[in-house]
């Protein structure tokens, strides 16, 4: 599925994050899963990752590594 880590396009369904491609060589592992509601908006920022619900709630997790993919 693809997720827009932009902290302005809201997910389309709930899912449970534990990696993601921030760019299309940009690996990014959080520490622990986390858990995104249908609706909720993701951004990376300052090394980690902030999730943001409907209601204005801000969550921000560690990331546990991030590296450039070699192609």
């Amino acid at each position: 599925m693809r997720l827009n880590i932009d902290g302005t396009t809201p997910a389309l369904r709930m899912l449970l994050l534990s990696e993601f491609l921030l760019h299309a060589d940009f690996q990014v592992e959080l520490d622990a899963p986390v858990f995104v509601a249908a609706g909720d908006r993701v951004s990376y920022e300052d090394g980690g990752v902030v999730v943001t619900r409907s209601t204005g709630e801000q969550y921000k997790h560690p990331i546990r590594d991030s590296y450039w993919i070699c192609r």
